[in-house]
């Protein structure tokens, strides 16, 4: 489970970023606050008009190493208790490499790292490495963020099981 309330979401389409960020809005969450030394590893090898916060916007010609790259970045940040990683077709995009490029960076990760794969066959085999892998993908936004929600209620709800009651 998460440590935190704090969400960082990576994605190379914008508005999709924009409808993640509404959702973990409404349902109370937080989108976590990039550090300056974040920001700055970011603008080493994005764009320079990447979206400079969080939602943190690849773009959509990002290759696979940008967007695992990037996630590695945020992952970094001692501000960000989870990443949600969002794609969508986009000409140049290869959803099963960058699925791949994910998933090994998520093995290896001390942080939740939960995917939305948005888009129909074109995004299937990426969804299905993804799922070997034991990596949450989702269908949409609203989807990955619930889960990212339903994560912090469970590790709430075990830190009060281990709570000492104090004396009566």
């Amino acid at each position: 489970p998460a440590r935190g309330d704090r969400l960082a979401i990576v994605t190379n389409a914008g508005g999709l970023g924009v409808m993640a960020t509404d959702a973990l809005i409404a349902r109370r969450g937080v989108l976590a606050p990039l550090s300056d030394e974040t920001r700055a590893a970011l603008d080493e090898f994005l764009p320079p008009y990447w979206s400079h916060g969080n939602p943190i916007d690849v773009l959509g010609d990002a290759p696979a190493e940008r967007i695992g790259k990037s996630i590695e970045t945020v992952l970094a940040d001692p501000n960000v208790d989870a990443v949600l990683s969002i794609l969508c077709p986009q000409s140049i995009t290869d959803p099963t490499m960058t699925a791949r490029v994910v998933s090994k960076i998520a093995a290896g990760a001390a942080k939740p790292v939960l995917t939305a794969w948005v888009g129909g066959r074109l995004m299937q085999a990426g969804r299905g490495v993804l799922s070997d892998a034991g990596i949450a993908c989702y269908a949409t936004p609203e989807q990955a963020v619930d889960a990212f929600m339903h994560l912090r209620t469970y590790a709430r709800n075990i830190e009060v099981l281990y709570e000492t009651p104090r004396e009566v």
